[in-house]
Protein backbone atom coordinates (compact mmCIF):
# COMPACT_ATOMS: atom_id res chain seq x y z
CA UNK A 1 0.00 0.00 0.00
CA UNK A 2 2.49 2.35 -1.00
CA UNK A 3 0.41 5.08 -2.05
CA UNK A 4 -1.04 5.36 1.77
CA UNK A 5 2.44 5.44 2.68
CA UNK A 6 3.34 8.77 1.02
CA UNK A 7 0.84 10.00 3.44
CA UNK A 8 2.54 8.44 6.47
CA UNK A 9 5.99 8.15 5.82
CA UNK A 10 8.44 7.03 3.79
CA UNK A 11 8.26 3.31 2.04
CA UNK A 12 11.09 1.03 0.56
CA UNK A 13 11.57 1.78 -2.98
CA UNK A 14 9.59 -0.75 -5.39
CA UNK A 15 11.57 -2.73 -8.00
CA UNK A 16 10.62 -1.67 -11.89
CA UNK A 17 13.11 -4.44 -13.24
CA UNK A 18 10.92 -6.65 -15.01
CA UNK A 19 8.74 -3.56 -16.05
CA UNK A 20 11.63 -1.28 -17.36
CA UNK A 21 12.38 -4.29 -19.36
CA UNK A 22 9.08 -4.83 -20.51
CA UNK A 23 9.08 -1.29 -21.60
CA UNK A 24 12.84 -1.42 -23.20
CA UNK A 25 11.08 -4.61 -25.25
CA UNK A 26 8.02 -3.64 -26.23
CA UNK A 27 9.73 -0.20 -27.51
CA UNK A 28 12.60 -1.40 -29.48
CA UNK A 29 10.97 -4.66 -31.48
CA UNK A 30 7.28 -2.88 -31.77
CA UNK A 31 5.45 -5.55 -30.32
CA UNK A 32 2.83 -4.49 -27.76
CA UNK A 33 3.67 -4.25 -24.40
CA UNK A 34 0.38 -6.12 -23.57
CA UNK A 35 1.37 -9.13 -25.59
CA UNK A 36 4.97 -9.44 -24.30
CA UNK A 37 3.85 -9.17 -20.40
CA UNK A 38 1.25 -11.59 -21.41
CA UNK A 39 3.74 -14.41 -22.97
CA UNK A 40 5.97 -13.93 -20.78
CA UNK A 41 3.85 -14.26 -17.56
CA UNK A 42 1.97 -17.19 -19.01
CA UNK A 43 5.55 -18.71 -19.87
CA UNK A 44 7.27 -18.07 -16.64
CA UNK A 45 5.86 -16.25 -14.50
CA UNK A 46 8.33 -13.32 -15.35
CA UNK A 47 10.52 -15.71 -13.36
CA UNK A 48 14.81 -16.01 -15.56
CA UNK A 49 15.62 -19.21 -13.23
CA UNK A 50 18.70 -18.34 -13.01
CA UNK A 51 19.68 -19.20 -16.41
CA UNK A 52 18.77 -22.77 -15.91
CA UNK A 53 16.77 -24.52 -18.73
CA UNK A 54 13.64 -26.57 -18.75
CA UNK A 55 12.04 -29.64 -19.67
CA UNK A 56 11.96 -28.78 -23.05
CA UNK A 57 15.16 -27.19 -23.67
CA UNK A 58 13.72 -23.44 -22.73
CA UNK A 59 15.67 -20.59 -21.07
CA UNK A 60 14.72 -17.71 -19.04
CA UNK A 61 11.55 -15.48 -19.29
CA UNK A 62 10.41 -16.16 -22.74
CA UNK A 63 11.46 -19.95 -22.76
CA UNK A 64 13.98 -19.52 -25.33
CA UNK A 65 15.21 -23.17 -26.92
CA UNK A 66 18.73 -23.77 -26.31
CA UNK A 67 18.24 -26.60 -28.58
CA UNK A 68 18.06 -24.56 -31.91
CA UNK A 69 13.89 -25.58 -32.43
CA UNK A 70 11.50 -22.64 -32.42
CA UNK A 71 11.49 -19.67 -30.66
CA UNK A 72 15.79 -20.51 -30.97
CA UNK A 73 17.78 -18.53 -28.32
CA UNK A 74 20.13 -18.21 -30.80
CA UNK A 75 18.33 -16.74 -33.56
CA UNK A 76 16.62 -14.18 -30.97
CA UNK A 77 20.13 -12.99 -29.48
CA UNK A 78 20.90 -12.56 -33.13
CA UNK A 79 17.84 -10.37 -34.12
CA UNK A 80 17.64 -8.17 -30.65
CA UNK A 81 21.74 -7.99 -30.38
CA UNK A 82 22.39 -9.79 -27.40
CA UNK A 83 24.67 -12.74 -26.76
CA UNK A 84 23.32 -15.93 -25.99
CA UNK A 85 25.23 -16.09 -23.11
CA UNK A 86 23.08 -12.33 -21.63
CA UNK A 87 19.71 -14.08 -23.00
CA UNK A 88 20.42 -16.92 -21.02
CA UNK A 89 21.60 -15.60 -17.61
CA UNK A 90 19.40 -11.85 -18.01
CA UNK A 91 15.74 -11.32 -17.65
CA UNK A 92 16.11 -8.04 -20.24
CA UNK A 93 18.16 -9.45 -22.67
CA UNK A 94 16.29 -12.99 -22.98
CA UNK A 95 12.92 -10.74 -22.72
CA UNK A 96 14.67 -8.15 -25.99
CA UNK A 97 15.23 -11.71 -27.79
CA UNK A 98 11.80 -13.13 -27.44
CA UNK A 99 10.17 -9.87 -28.44
CA UNK A 100 12.54 -9.86 -31.72
CA UNK A 101 11.30 -13.08 -32.43
CA UNK A 102 7.55 -12.12 -31.97
CA UNK A 103 8.27 -9.39 -34.36
CA UNK A 104 9.84 -10.91 -36.78
CA UNK A 105 7.06 -13.88 -36.76
CA UNK A 106 4.61 -10.78 -37.02
CA UNK A 107 6.75 -9.57 -40.51
CA UNK A 108 6.02 -13.18 -41.66
CA UNK A 109 2.43 -13.13 -40.95
CA UNK A 110 1.79 -9.49 -42.52
CA UNK A 111 4.16 -10.58 -45.53
CA UNK A 112 2.09 -13.77 -45.75
CA UNK A 113 -1.94 -12.12 -45.40
CA UNK A 114 -0.46 -9.00 -46.88
CA UNK A 115 -1.85 -6.91 -44.09
CA UNK A 116 0.22 -5.53 -41.00
CA UNK A 117 -0.13 -6.76 -37.79
CA UNK A 118 -1.96 -3.99 -35.81
CA UNK A 119 -4.62 -4.55 -33.67
CA UNK A 120 -4.11 -7.30 -30.65
CA UNK A 121 -6.41 -9.42 -32.37
CA UNK A 122 -3.69 -10.21 -34.95
CA UNK A 123 -1.32 -10.99 -33.05
CA UNK A 124 -3.30 -14.26 -32.67
CA UNK A 125 -1.01 -16.03 -34.66
CA UNK A 126 2.09 -14.69 -34.42
CA UNK A 127 1.60 -15.66 -30.60
CA UNK A 128 0.71 -19.34 -31.62
CA UNK A 129 3.32 -19.98 -33.58
CA UNK A 130 5.62 -18.48 -30.95
CA UNK A 131 4.25 -21.88 -28.71
CA UNK A 132 7.04 -23.83 -31.09
CA UNK A 133 4.26 -26.17 -31.35
CA UNK A 134 3.78 -28.11 -34.45
CA UNK A 135 -0.25 -29.59 -33.80
CA UNK A 136 -2.31 -26.40 -34.27
CA UNK A 137 -4.27 -27.30 -31.60
CA UNK A 138 -1.43 -26.80 -29.17
CA UNK A 139 -0.34 -23.74 -30.79
CA UNK A 140 -3.69 -22.73 -30.31
CA UNK A 141 -4.24 -23.87 -26.66
CA UNK A 142 -0.73 -21.54 -26.07
CA UNK A 143 -2.63 -18.83 -27.76
CA UNK A 144 -5.59 -18.89 -25.94
CA UNK A 145 -4.17 -18.99 -22.80
CA UNK A 146 -2.26 -15.80 -23.78
CA UNK A 147 -5.36 -13.89 -24.75
CA UNK A 148 -7.69 -15.12 -21.71
CA UNK A 149 -4.78 -13.03 -19.63
CA UNK A 150 -4.62 -10.27 -21.68
CA UNK A 151 -8.94 -9.61 -21.40
CA UNK A 152 -8.88 -10.37 -18.41
CA UNK A 153 -5.93 -8.38 -17.54
CA UNK A 154 -3.01 -9.17 -14.92
CA UNK A 155 -1.41 -8.18 -11.74
CA UNK A 156 1.10 -10.07 -10.10
CA UNK A 157 3.61 -9.41 -7.64
CA UNK A 158 7.37 -10.80 -8.07
CA UNK A 159 9.17 -12.58 -5.62
CA UNK A 160 10.90 -9.36 -5.54
CA UNK A 161 7.73 -7.27 -4.86
CA UNK A 162 7.62 -5.91 -8.28
CA UNK A 163 4.20 -5.43 -9.62
CA UNK A 164 3.54 -6.19 -13.44
CA UNK A 165 0.07 -5.34 -14.69
CA UNK A 166 -1.87 -5.18 -17.45
CA UNK A 167 -4.49 -3.53 -18.05
CA UNK A 168 -7.99 -5.75 -19.14
CA UNK A 169 -8.49 -5.89 -22.74
CA UNK A 170 -11.45 -5.47 -25.09
CA UNK A 171 -11.21 -7.49 -27.44
CA UNK A 172 -13.27 -10.27 -29.78
CA UNK A 173 -10.37 -12.98 -30.63
CA UNK A 174 -11.76 -16.02 -28.66
CA UNK A 175 -11.55 -19.24 -31.23
CA UNK A 176 -14.12 -22.30 -31.07
CA UNK A 177 -11.99 -25.56 -30.45
CA UNK A 178 -12.40 -29.21 -30.58
CA UNK A 179 -12.76 -30.35 -27.03
CA UNK A 180 -12.75 -33.68 -25.44
CA UNK A 181 -15.54 -35.56 -23.87
CA UNK A 182 -15.77 -36.54 -19.98
CA UNK A 183 -13.15 -34.49 -17.75
CA UNK A 184 -10.21 -33.61 -20.04
CA UNK A 185 -10.65 -30.68 -22.56
CA UNK A 186 -8.74 -32.08 -25.11
CA UNK A 187 -7.15 -34.75 -26.48
CA UNK A 188 -3.70 -34.45 -27.80
CA UNK A 189 -1.96 -38.28 -28.86
CA UNK A 190 1.30 -38.36 -27.53
CA UNK A 191 4.01 -39.74 -30.41
CA UNK A 192 3.28 -43.19 -30.17
CA UNK A 193 7.15 -43.61 -29.61
CA UNK A 194 6.61 -42.37 -26.01
CA UNK A 195 3.88 -45.18 -24.79
CA UNK A 196 3.61 -48.70 -24.80
CA UNK A 197 0.37 -49.78 -26.70
CA UNK A 198 -1.77 -52.09 -23.98
CA UNK A 199 -5.19 -52.95 -23.54
CA UNK A 200 -5.38 -52.44 -19.89
CA UNK A 201 -8.89 -52.55 -18.31
CA UNK A 202 -8.03 -51.66 -14.87
CA UNK A 203 -5.19 -49.68 -13.12
CA UNK A 204 -4.68 -49.42 -9.13
CA UNK A 205 -3.00 -45.92 -8.81
CA UNK A 206 -2.37 -42.30 -9.87
CA UNK A 207 1.15 -40.68 -10.10
CA UNK A 208 1.40 -36.89 -9.62
CA UNK A 209 3.74 -35.39 -11.67
CA UNK A 210 5.22 -31.48 -12.03
CA UNK A 211 6.68 -31.05 -15.47
CA UNK A 212 9.22 -28.19 -14.77
CA UNK A 213 8.45 -26.32 -17.54
CA UNK A 214 5.44 -24.55 -19.90
CA UNK A 215 1.99 -26.31 -20.52
CA UNK A 216 2.20 -25.91 -24.16
CA UNK A 217 5.85 -26.97 -23.96
CA UNK A 218 5.35 -30.57 -21.94
CA UNK A 219 2.62 -31.11 -24.67
CA UNK A 220 5.02 -30.46 -27.37
CA UNK A 221 7.63 -32.73 -26.01
CA UNK A 222 5.08 -35.73 -25.54
CA UNK A 223 4.20 -35.30 -29.42
CA UNK A 224 8.04 -35.82 -29.80
CA UNK A 225 9.01 -39.53 -31.12
CA UNK A 226 12.73 -38.78 -29.20
CA UNK A 227 11.37 -37.79 -25.81
CA UNK A 228 10.90 -41.67 -24.29
CA UNK A 229 8.25 -39.79 -21.95
CA UNK A 230 4.34 -39.37 -21.73
CA UNK A 231 2.16 -39.09 -18.96
CA UNK A 232 -2.14 -39.55 -19.86
CA UNK A 233 -3.17 -36.39 -18.83
CA UNK A 234 -1.45 -32.39 -18.47
CA UNK A 235 -3.27 -29.83 -16.08
CA UNK A 236 -2.78 -26.22 -17.15
CA UNK A 237 -1.95 -23.36 -13.99
CA UNK A 238 -3.55 -20.68 -14.97
CA UNK A 239 -6.82 -22.21 -15.50
CA UNK A 240 -6.69 -25.88 -15.04
CA UNK A 241 -7.27 -26.96 -18.32
CA UNK A 242 -6.86 -30.83 -18.91
CA UNK A 243 -5.29 -32.32 -22.07
CA UNK A 244 -5.42 -36.17 -22.18
CA UNK A 245 -2.30 -37.42 -24.39
CA UNK A 246 -2.22 -41.37 -23.68
CA UNK A 247 -5.31 -43.25 -23.74
CA UNK A 248 -6.26 -45.04 -20.18
CA UNK A 249 -5.88 -48.63 -21.17
CA UNK A 250 -1.99 -47.82 -22.78
CA UNK A 251 1.06 -47.38 -20.55
CA UNK A 252 2.02 -44.07 -19.97
CA UNK A 253 6.01 -43.51 -19.36
CA UNK A 254 5.94 -41.32 -16.79
CA UNK A 255 6.92 -43.01 -13.55
CA UNK A 256 10.59 -44.15 -14.43
CA UNK A 257 9.50 -47.86 -13.25
CA UNK A 258 7.60 -50.10 -15.38
CA UNK A 259 6.35 -52.19 -12.20
CA UNK A 260 4.72 -48.63 -11.69
CA UNK A 261 4.14 -46.93 -15.14
CA UNK A 262 2.00 -50.26 -15.86
CA UNK A 263 -0.34 -50.29 -13.29
CA UNK A 264 -0.75 -46.54 -12.78
CA UNK A 265 -2.15 -43.48 -14.47
CA UNK A 266 0.30 -40.54 -14.94
CA UNK A 267 -0.63 -36.56 -14.38
CA UNK A 268 1.56 -33.86 -15.45
CA UNK A 269 1.06 -30.52 -13.55
CA UNK A 270 2.38 -27.28 -15.57
CA UNK A 271 4.97 -25.93 -12.86
CA UNK A 272 8.42 -25.98 -11.39
CA UNK A 273 8.83 -28.03 -7.93
CA UNK A 274 10.86 -24.59 -6.78
CA UNK A 275 8.18 -22.34 -7.27
CA UNK A 276 4.85 -23.95 -5.94
CA UNK A 277 3.60 -20.36 -4.93
CA UNK A 278 3.20 -19.07 -8.46
CA UNK A 279 2.34 -22.49 -10.13
CA UNK A 280 -0.07 -24.45 -7.74
CA UNK A 281 -3.26 -22.76 -8.18
CA UNK A 282 -6.32 -23.50 -6.79
CA UNK A 283 -7.60 -23.98 -10.16
CA UNK A 284 -4.97 -26.54 -10.94
CA UNK A 285 -5.62 -28.08 -7.89
CA UNK A 286 -9.18 -27.97 -8.69
CA UNK A 287 -9.37 -29.51 -11.80
CA UNK A 288 -6.93 -32.24 -11.01
CA UNK A 289 -8.68 -33.34 -8.03
CA UNK A 290 -11.71 -34.22 -10.01
CA UNK A 291 -10.08 -35.77 -12.67
CA UNK A 292 -7.99 -38.18 -10.00
CA UNK A 293 -11.76 -38.57 -8.56
CA UNK A 294 -13.09 -39.59 -11.85
CA UNK A 295 -10.18 -42.27 -12.23
CA UNK A 296 -10.85 -43.29 -8.73
CA UNK A 297 -14.26 -43.94 -9.38
CA UNK A 298 -14.26 -45.33 -12.68
CA UNK A 299 -11.65 -48.52 -11.81
CA UNK A 300 -12.23 -48.38 -7.72
CA UNK A 301 -8.64 -46.80 -6.64
CA UNK A 302 -9.10 -46.21 -2.90
CA UNK A 303 -8.64 -42.54 -2.36
CA UNK A 304 -5.70 -42.34 0.05
CA UNK A 305 -2.03 -41.71 -0.26
CA UNK A 306 -1.52 -45.01 -0.66
CA UNK A 307 -2.41 -44.87 -4.11
CA UNK A 308 -2.71 -41.44 -5.09
CA UNK A 309 1.29 -40.72 -4.79
CA UNK A 310 3.57 -37.80 -6.11
CA UNK A 311 6.81 -39.05 -8.55
CA UNK A 312 9.18 -38.87 -5.50
CA UNK A 313 7.03 -41.62 -4.08
CA UNK A 314 7.93 -44.50 -6.87
CA UNK A 315 9.70 -47.07 -5.92
CA UNK A 316 13.12 -48.18 -7.57
CA UNK A 317 15.52 -45.31 -9.21
CA UNK A 318 17.03 -46.08 -12.38
CA UNK A 319 19.40 -43.87 -13.30
CA UNK A 320 19.07 -40.34 -13.51
CA UNK A 321 15.58 -40.43 -15.25
CA UNK A 322 13.94 -43.22 -12.53
CA UNK A 323 10.98 -42.84 -10.09
CA UNK A 324 11.43 -42.04 -6.29
CA UNK A 325 12.91 -39.77 -4.30
CA UNK A 326 16.82 -40.29 -5.42
CA UNK A 327 15.79 -39.35 -9.03
CA UNK A 328 12.87 -37.07 -8.78
CA UNK A 329 11.78 -34.32 -6.02
CA UNK A 330 8.12 -33.58 -7.95
CA UNK A 331 5.69 -32.54 -7.26
CA UNK A 332 8.16 -30.93 -3.96
CA UNK A 333 7.45 -29.85 -0.63
CA UNK A 334 5.22 -27.17 -2.05
CA UNK A 335 2.65 -29.29 -3.35
CA UNK A 336 -0.39 -29.00 -0.62
CA UNK A 337 -1.53 -33.38 -0.53
CA UNK A 338 -4.01 -32.34 2.23
CA UNK A 339 -5.65 -29.89 0.66
CA UNK A 340 -5.45 -31.47 -2.80
CA UNK A 341 -6.92 -35.11 -0.78
CA UNK A 342 -9.62 -33.34 0.37
CA UNK A 343 -10.94 -32.37 -2.41
CA UNK A 344 -10.41 -36.22 -3.95
CA UNK A 345 -12.40 -37.54 -1.20
CA UNK A 346 -15.11 -34.71 -1.24
CA UNK A 347 -13.80 -33.68 2.22
CA UNK A 348 -13.04 -30.20 2.18
CA UNK A 349 -14.81 -27.01 0.66
CA UNK A 350 -14.95 -29.03 -2.99
CA UNK A 351 -18.56 -29.05 -3.25
CA UNK A 352 -21.15 -26.31 -3.36
CA UNK A 353 -24.81 -25.71 -2.60
CA UNK A 354 -24.98 -23.19 -6.02
CA UNK A 355 -23.44 -26.30 -7.76
CA UNK A 356 -20.59 -26.21 -9.70
CA UNK A 357 -17.78 -23.06 -8.71
CA UNK A 358 -21.28 -20.81 -7.24
CA UNK A 359 -19.62 -17.97 -9.39
CA UNK A 360 -21.25 -17.16 -12.73
CA UNK A 361 -19.41 -15.94 -16.02
CA UNK A 362 -19.88 -12.42 -16.79
CA UNK A 363 -19.01 -8.81 -15.67
CA UNK A 364 -18.92 -8.01 -11.79
CA UNK A 365 -19.04 -5.02 -10.13
CA UNK A 366 -19.05 -3.40 -6.54
CA UNK A 367 -17.34 -1.44 -3.88
CA UNK A 368 -14.60 -1.38 -1.50
CA UNK A 369 -13.31 0.63 1.81
CA UNK A 370 -9.65 0.72 2.96
CA UNK A 371 -8.03 1.99 5.94
CA UNK A 372 -4.59 1.81 6.94
CA UNK A 373 -2.70 2.74 9.88
CA UNK A 374 1.34 3.45 10.07
CA UNK A 375 2.24 2.31 14.08
CA UNK A 376 5.30 4.16 14.74
CA UNK A 377 3.54 7.68 13.52
CA UNK A 378 0.07 6.87 15.01
CA UNK A 379 -1.29 8.19 11.60
CA UNK A 380 -4.38 6.49 9.63
CA UNK A 381 -6.23 7.10 6.57
CA UNK A 382 -9.03 6.05 4.88
CA UNK A 383 -10.54 5.64 0.82
CA UNK A 384 -13.34 4.11 -0.57
CA UNK A 385 -13.74 3.09 -4.36
CA UNK A 386 -15.76 1.00 -7.08
CA UNK A 387 -14.89 -2.34 -8.34
CA UNK A 388 -14.95 -3.54 -11.93
CA UNK A 389 -14.11 -6.74 -13.60
CA UNK A 390 -15.85 -10.13 -14.87
CA UNK A 391 -15.36 -13.70 -13.56
CA UNK A 392 -14.69 -16.73 -15.81
CA UNK A 393 -14.26 -21.05 -15.35
CA UNK A 394 -14.30 -19.85 -11.33
CA UNK A 395 -11.81 -17.19 -11.87
CA UNK A 396 -12.83 -13.63 -10.78
CA UNK A 397 -10.67 -10.46 -11.45
CA UNK A 398 -11.49 -7.02 -10.60
CA UNK A 399 -9.69 -3.54 -10.65
CA UNK A 400 -10.53 -0.59 -8.57
CA UNK A 401 -9.14 2.95 -7.22
CA UNK A 402 -10.03 5.61 -5.20
CA UNK A 403 -8.67 8.77 -3.56
CA UNK A 404 -7.27 9.22 -0.02
CA UNK A 405 -9.94 11.35 2.01
CA UNK A 406 -7.42 13.22 4.41
CA UNK A 407 -4.13 13.38 2.31
CA UNK A 408 -5.61 13.03 -1.55
CA UNK A 409 -2.50 15.65 -3.24
CA UNK A 410 0.10 14.09 -1.25
CA UNK A 411 -1.04 10.39 -2.24
CA UNK A 412 -2.47 10.31 -5.16
CA UNK A 413 -4.65 7.46 -6.56
CA UNK A 414 -4.75 3.81 -4.37
CA UNK A 415 -5.12 1.00 -6.58
CA UNK A 416 -6.94 -2.31 -5.51
CA UNK A 417 -7.04 -5.16 -7.56
CA UNK A 418 -8.91 -8.22 -5.95
CA UNK A 419 -8.32 -12.07 -7.66
CA UNK A 420 -9.82 -15.02 -6.93
CA UNK A 421 -11.22 -18.42 -7.49
CA UNK A 422 -14.04 -20.22 -5.96
CA UNK A 423 -14.27 -23.14 -3.78
CA UNK A 424 -17.84 -24.06 -2.96
CA UNK A 425 -19.75 -20.85 -1.26
CA UNK A 426 -15.88 -19.44 -0.48
CA UNK A 427 -13.58 -17.86 -2.62
CA UNK A 428 -10.19 -17.11 -1.79
CA UNK A 429 -7.31 -15.58 -3.18
CA UNK A 430 -5.04 -12.20 -3.71
CA UNK A 431 -5.71 -8.44 -3.02
CA UNK A 432 -3.25 -6.16 -3.74
CA UNK A 433 -2.86 -2.44 -3.37
CA UNK A 434 -0.23 -0.11 -4.87
CA UNK A 435 1.87 -3.40 -4.86
CA UNK A 436 1.53 -5.00 -1.65
CA UNK A 437 -0.16 -8.37 -1.53
CA UNK A 438 -2.28 -10.17 1.03
CA UNK A 439 -4.22 -13.19 1.11
CA UNK A 440 -8.03 -13.21 1.80
CA UNK A 441 -10.86 -15.58 1.92
CA UNK A 442 -14.38 -14.32 1.18
CA UNK A 443 -18.38 -15.59 1.14
CA UNK A 444 -20.59 -15.91 -1.47
CA UNK A 445 -23.98 -15.17 -0.36
CA UNK A 446 -27.27 -16.56 -0.71
CA UNK A 447 -27.63 -14.00 -3.52
CA UNK A 448 -24.77 -14.82 -5.09
CA UNK A 449 -23.16 -11.88 -3.89
CA UNK A 450 -19.86 -11.66 -2.33
CA UNK A 451 -18.26 -10.09 0.47
CA UNK A 452 -14.98 -10.00 2.01
CA UNK A 453 -13.53 -8.29 4.90
CA UNK A 454 -9.79 -8.38 5.87
CA UNK A 455 -7.43 -7.15 8.68
CA UNK A 456 -3.78 -7.30 8.94
CA UNK A 457 -0.50 -6.18 9.59
CA UNK A 458 3.00 -5.81 7.97
CA UNK A 459 6.49 -4.69 9.39
CA UNK A 460 7.86 -2.39 6.85
CA UNK A 461 10.14 -0.46 8.83
CA UNK A 462 11.60 2.57 8.50
CA UNK A 463 9.74 5.47 10.29
CA UNK A 464 6.29 3.68 9.26
CA UNK A 465 6.72 0.55 11.28
CA UNK A 466 3.91 -1.65 11.20
CA UNK A 467 1.30 -1.33 8.95
CA UNK A 468 -1.70 -2.08 9.99
CA UNK A 469 -4.92 -2.24 7.52
CA UNK A 470 -8.15 -3.36 7.10
CA UNK A 471 -9.98 -3.76 3.54
CA UNK A 472 -13.94 -4.44 3.21
CA UNK A 473 -15.16 -5.62 -0.46
CA UNK A 474 -18.00 -6.42 -1.84
CA UNK A 475 -18.89 -7.61 -5.29
CA UNK A 476 -22.17 -8.70 -7.57
CA UNK A 477 -22.96 -9.63 -10.87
Amino acid sequence: MLTLLLAVGCAPPVPTVVNDALDDAAAESGVPREVLAAVAWSLSRFDQRDGASNRENGVGMMNLREDGAWPSLAEGARLADVTEGSATDDGRANLLAGAALLAARADYEAARSGEPVDTLEEWYPVVAAFSGADDPMVADGFAEQVFDVLQRGLAFTTDEGELVEIAAQPMLWRRELARGSGVANKWVPAASANYTDDNRSSVSMVVVHTTQGSYSGTVSWFQNSSASVSAHYVVRSSDGEITQMVQEEDVGWHAGHWDTNAKSIGIEHEGYVEDPGKWYTDSLYRRSAELVRDICDRYGIPKDRAHIIGHNEVPGCSGGSGGGAGCHTDPGTGWDWTYYMSLITGTGSGSSSMGGTGLPDGAWHGRFSAKVTASSMGASDTCEGTLDGAASGGQIYLNGTCRLQNNPDASGDMKVTWTGAASGDTLSGSMMADGRSVSWSGKIEKDGSIRAVYTGSKDVGGDVGVLGYEVDLSVAQ
